[in-house]
């Protein structure tokens, strides 16, 4: 059993390593975090491969473990300000936040629940449709929507 597990963990490393790291390289923004991150994601799937219970695509779901992996990363002392400087500056192609901004989005997404950081950086960064998103999170499109609501009256009570 343990061999066939093992075996399985290798299977899905060979052919989803690359699309682990490259997501979780996307969300830190630095190489060696990411392979961290990889390294732990395989490693959790591994020791608990139950937990994937076949709702989704095996690719989906470690794209989600990468997800919340590099968001507790980020969270255990890395700035969450600095991805969302970064993608914002390359997608408007204008100069990240400083000062006042970059320490409000800090704030804002160092006390969002992993769910709602994840929705956050799925909606804002990765753009995903709320279809998309639906299928990385397990819920139907409707959740998404309501949850995406309540993420932005909850960023703007912050803001106010």
């Amino acid at each position: 059993m343990i061999e066939d597990r093992r075996r399985w963990v290798e299977d899905l490393y060979r052919t989803h390593g690359h699309a682990v790291l490259r997501r979780a390289r996307r969300l830190l923004g630095d190489s060696d975090d990411a392979h961290d991150v990889m390294q732990d994601v395989f490693l959790d799937l591994y020791r608990n491969g139950d937990r994937f219970a076949g709702r989704s695509s095996v690719a989906t779901y470690l794209y989600s473990m990468a997800t919340h992996a590099s968001l507790n990363r980020l969270r255990n002392g890395q700035t969450r300000t600095r991805l969302v400087a970064i993608e914002a500056s390359a997608r408007s192609g204008v100069a990240p936040p400083t000062g006042a901004m970059r320490t409000l989005a800090h704030q804002i997404l160092s006390k969002l629940a992993d769910e709602d950081a994840a929705l956050a950086i799925y909606l804002y960064c990765d753009e995903l449709t709320h279809a998309e998103i639906a299928g990385l999170m397990g819920c139907s499109t409707r959740h998404v929507g309501d949850r995406a609501r309540r993420l932005v009256e909850l960023i703007e009570e912050r803001v106010a």
